[in-house]
């Protein structure tokens, strides 16, 4: 083979090899990640995930932080939008694990859809058609996709509410979430994030 071919041949293995990273980048599914900030470098935080253990999550230079502060179930009033990991009951009803109130004019993941960190759980962000409380427990009924939803919110079940925050809040301690994609470096980017005191309520 000449010199010329061997060049050549490793040119092409070169561009190849820049395509496929280029696809692996493009096709990185987002991933939701969470826990508490232990450093931040500029636009690099280091969290402590709810496994025990630290990972890296880059900052986008634009990217946007909301704050998350404690809130009740009487914060929850018929027409807000709200998002709540949910459990099976049993009887045809869902127990909330946690609920989110997002800001007025949000309709951030709108559906109902399984929940991966937990088996058999589900998330649904849609909009609130009933609230009450019943023996204790809040009851919420949330309707999205032309299908009604009945939630039973125990006591303690942890509940936020959302509102637009500033990179003030990305201080040690606090606890952050994003919904993240992997680049080819490995490295978890984000251009949104959550972030406040209040731990996150599931490991």
């Amino acid at each position: 083979m000449s010199g010329f071919t061997m060049r050549l041949a490793a040119s092409l293995m070169l561009m190849t090899g820049l395509v496929a990273a280029s696809a692996l980048a493009q096709n990185a599914q987002p991933q939701r990640v969470r826990g508490q900030l232990v450093s931040v470098d500029g636009n690099h935080l280091t969290l402590k995930g709810p496994d025990g253990k630290n990972f890296d999550l880059l900052l986008a230079p634009d990217a946007t932080v909301t704050a998350v502060k404690k809130a009740s179930l009487d914060d929850i009033k018929p027409g807000r939008f709200v998002g709540s990991a949910a459990e099976p009951n049993g009887d045809g009803s869902w127990k909330a694990l946690e609920v989110h109130i997002f800001p007025p004019g949000s309709r951030q993941g709108e559906g109902h859809r399984p929940w991966a960190p937990q088996a058999g759980a589900t998330m649904t962000n849609a909009d609130v058609t009933a609230s009450a409380v019943q023996a204790g427990n809040g009851q919420l009924v949330l309707r999205t996709g032309n299908q009604d939803y009945k939630l039973v919110v125990p006591p303690g079940t942890p509940i936020v509410f959302q509102e637009p925050g500033t990179r003030a809040l990305l201080v040690p301690g606090n606890y952050v979430g994003a919904a993240a994609a992997v680049p080819e470096k490995g490295v978890l980017t984000a251009k949104a994030v959550t972030a406040g005191p209040i731990p996150w309520p599931i490991k």
